[in-house]
Protein backbone atom coordinates (compact mmCIF):
# COMPACT_ATOMS: atom_id res chain seq x y z
CA UNK A 1 0.00 0.00 0.00
CA UNK A 2 1.60 3.49 -0.99
CA UNK A 3 2.09 5.86 1.64
CA UNK A 4 0.87 9.25 1.49
CA UNK A 5 3.82 12.54 0.44
CA UNK A 6 3.83 14.76 3.13
CA UNK A 7 5.75 17.30 0.10
CA UNK A 8 3.27 19.11 -2.49
CA UNK A 9 3.69 18.62 -5.91
CA UNK A 10 2.86 22.08 -7.84
CA UNK A 11 1.20 21.98 -11.08
CA UNK A 12 3.81 23.15 -12.85
CA UNK A 13 1.76 26.14 -14.70
CA UNK A 14 2.37 29.66 -15.51
CA UNK A 15 0.97 33.16 -16.75
CA UNK A 16 2.83 34.49 -19.37
CA UNK A 17 3.11 38.52 -19.64
CA UNK A 18 4.19 41.19 -21.51
CA UNK A 19 7.65 40.88 -19.75
CA UNK A 20 8.07 37.50 -18.51
CA UNK A 21 6.02 34.97 -16.36
CA UNK A 22 3.98 34.77 -13.14
CA UNK A 23 4.18 31.53 -11.23
CA UNK A 24 1.58 31.14 -8.21
CA UNK A 25 1.70 29.22 -4.97
CA UNK A 26 -0.52 26.35 -6.46
CA UNK A 27 2.29 25.80 -9.12
CA UNK A 28 5.50 25.46 -6.67
CA UNK A 29 6.65 22.51 -4.88
CA UNK A 30 6.68 22.31 -1.34
CA UNK A 31 8.06 20.50 1.12
CA UNK A 32 6.06 19.47 3.64
CA UNK A 33 2.76 21.21 1.95
CA UNK A 34 0.39 18.32 2.58
CA UNK A 35 0.88 18.51 5.99
CA UNK A 36 -2.01 20.80 7.61
CA UNK A 37 -0.11 21.54 10.43
CA UNK A 38 2.25 23.34 9.03
CA UNK A 39 1.39 25.09 5.52
CA UNK A 40 -2.37 26.28 4.28
CA UNK A 41 -2.16 25.60 0.84
CA UNK A 42 -3.85 27.72 -1.97
CA UNK A 43 -6.90 26.33 -2.93
CA UNK A 44 -7.51 28.34 -5.93
CA UNK A 45 -4.77 29.07 -8.83
CA UNK A 46 -4.65 32.70 -7.84
CA UNK A 47 -4.22 31.91 -3.60
CA UNK A 48 -1.53 32.58 -1.99
CA UNK A 49 0.01 29.80 0.34
CA UNK A 50 0.37 30.19 3.93
CA UNK A 51 3.22 28.41 5.99
CA UNK A 52 1.99 27.71 9.44
CA UNK A 53 5.36 26.48 10.50
CA UNK A 54 8.53 24.40 9.67
CA UNK A 55 11.62 23.90 10.96
CA UNK A 56 12.48 23.14 7.16
CA UNK A 57 11.82 25.72 4.38
CA UNK A 58 11.65 24.54 1.15
CA UNK A 59 9.73 26.07 -2.00
CA UNK A 60 10.93 25.50 -5.49
CA UNK A 61 9.92 25.81 -9.28
CA UNK A 62 10.63 25.42 -12.43
CA UNK A 63 9.73 27.02 -16.15
CA UNK A 64 10.60 24.43 -18.49
CA UNK A 65 10.22 23.33 -22.08
CA UNK A 66 9.23 27.40 -23.47
CA UNK A 67 11.22 29.29 -25.94
CA UNK A 68 13.69 31.23 -23.31
CA UNK A 69 16.77 31.66 -25.45
CA UNK A 70 16.21 34.63 -26.77
CA UNK A 71 16.78 36.32 -23.90
CA UNK A 72 20.18 36.00 -21.45
CA UNK A 73 18.77 37.34 -17.84
CA UNK A 74 15.90 37.17 -16.14
CA UNK A 75 15.40 38.64 -12.57
CA UNK A 76 13.58 36.41 -10.62
CA UNK A 77 11.14 37.78 -7.90
CA UNK A 78 9.53 36.04 -4.77
CA UNK A 79 6.75 38.28 -3.56
CA UNK A 80 6.07 36.83 -0.01
CA UNK A 81 4.78 38.68 3.00
CA UNK A 82 5.48 38.59 6.38
CA UNK A 83 2.05 38.16 8.78
CA UNK A 84 1.70 40.28 12.19
CA UNK A 85 2.62 36.73 13.99
CA UNK A 86 5.27 36.02 11.99
CA UNK A 87 7.98 34.23 14.04
CA UNK A 88 11.39 32.59 13.96
CA UNK A 89 12.75 34.96 11.22
CA UNK A 90 15.39 37.01 13.03
CA UNK A 91 18.18 34.42 12.94
CA UNK A 92 16.96 32.53 10.00
CA UNK A 93 18.02 34.13 6.49
CA UNK A 94 16.24 33.17 3.81
CA UNK A 95 18.32 31.90 0.40
CA UNK A 96 16.66 32.51 -3.07
CA UNK A 97 18.41 30.32 -5.62
CA UNK A 98 18.29 30.29 -9.40
CA UNK A 99 19.61 27.78 -12.26
CA UNK A 100 19.69 27.82 -15.76
CA UNK A 101 21.89 25.77 -18.04
CA UNK A 102 24.89 25.31 -15.40
CA UNK A 103 25.02 28.86 -13.69
CA UNK A 104 23.63 29.14 -10.76
CA UNK A 105 23.00 31.99 -8.21
CA UNK A 106 22.05 32.44 -4.35
CA UNK A 107 21.48 35.25 -3.03
CA UNK A 108 21.01 35.84 1.08
CA UNK A 109 18.10 37.55 2.34
CA UNK A 110 17.34 38.68 6.48
CA UNK A 111 13.39 38.59 6.16
CA UNK A 112 13.09 39.88 10.07
CA UNK A 113 14.53 43.19 8.89
CA UNK A 114 11.27 43.56 6.74
CA UNK A 115 8.71 42.48 9.36
CA UNK A 116 5.32 44.82 8.77
CA UNK A 117 2.22 43.91 8.95
CA UNK A 118 1.06 42.05 5.71
CA UNK A 119 3.07 44.69 3.58
CA UNK A 120 4.38 42.93 0.76
CA UNK A 121 8.05 41.68 0.48
CA UNK A 122 9.83 41.75 -3.38
CA UNK A 123 13.03 40.16 -3.50
CA UNK A 124 14.81 39.52 -6.63
CA UNK A 125 17.71 37.34 -8.01
CA UNK A 126 19.29 37.72 -11.53
CA UNK A 127 19.79 34.70 -13.20
CA UNK A 128 21.92 34.57 -16.56
CA UNK A 129 21.81 32.22 -18.77
CA UNK A 130 24.52 29.45 -18.77
CA UNK A 131 25.60 26.80 -20.97
CA UNK A 132 25.36 23.05 -20.89
CA UNK A 133 21.85 20.80 -20.90
CA UNK A 134 18.68 22.54 -19.78
CA UNK A 135 18.90 25.59 -21.37
CA UNK A 136 15.35 25.82 -21.94
CA UNK A 137 14.59 25.07 -18.07
CA UNK A 138 15.01 27.93 -15.27
CA UNK A 139 14.73 26.83 -11.71
CA UNK A 140 14.34 28.98 -8.74
CA UNK A 141 13.62 28.35 -4.86
CA UNK A 142 13.77 29.73 -1.52
CA UNK A 143 15.33 28.09 1.63
CA UNK A 144 15.84 28.29 4.97
CA UNK A 145 17.40 24.51 5.69
CA UNK A 146 19.86 25.16 7.82
CA UNK A 147 19.13 26.76 10.68
CA UNK A 148 16.61 24.24 12.03
CA UNK A 149 14.61 27.00 13.83
CA UNK A 150 10.90 26.67 14.07
CA UNK A 151 9.02 29.80 11.88
CA UNK A 152 5.66 30.44 10.42
CA UNK A 153 3.88 33.41 9.55
CA UNK A 154 4.99 33.92 5.66
CA UNK A 155 2.80 34.10 3.10
CA UNK A 156 3.68 33.50 -0.56
CA UNK A 157 1.83 35.44 -3.40
CA UNK A 158 3.60 34.66 -6.59
CA UNK A 159 7.29 33.95 -8.24
CA UNK A 160 7.48 36.53 -11.32
CA UNK A 161 10.47 36.11 -13.52
CA UNK A 162 10.78 39.60 -15.94
CA UNK A 163 13.52 39.23 -18.73
CA UNK A 164 16.37 41.70 -18.63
Amino acid sequence: MASKSFHYQGNQSFTITKKGYIIHPKSLNIVWGNDKRYWKLPKDEMDDAELIQVNWLEVTGCIDNINITKKTSYNIEFTVSLMADAFGWSDSPVYLMAKWGDNTQWRKVNLATKTNDKKMISETITIIKGKGSNTDKICFGLYEVWNKKWKGGLKIHSVNLIET
